[in-house]
């Protein structure tokens, strides 16, 4: 299973950021993935204007971190 992670900075604070996972609601492929990104990334960036999109990965198979 393939992934969409987003990374959005805060427009004040290039050093505050913070990491998203998408539910893009459908499994992707490589390609999906990469061709969806900007697309989720603006449509989140336009109701959160104090942020914006600082990069985007497609991660697969990444197993869930337990918390310690």
């Amino acid at each position: 299973m393939i992934e969409l992670v987003l990374l959005y900075c805060l427009v004040s604070d290039a050093h505050h950021c913070m990491e998203r996972h998408e539910n893009v609601g459908r499994e992707l492929n490589p390609m999906e993935c990469i061709m969806t990104a900007q697309q989720y990334g603006q449509e989140w960036v336009t109701g959160h204007p104090q942020w914006r999109l600082a990069g985007w990965r497609c991660e697969r198979d990444r197993p869930r971190e337990s918390p310690a």
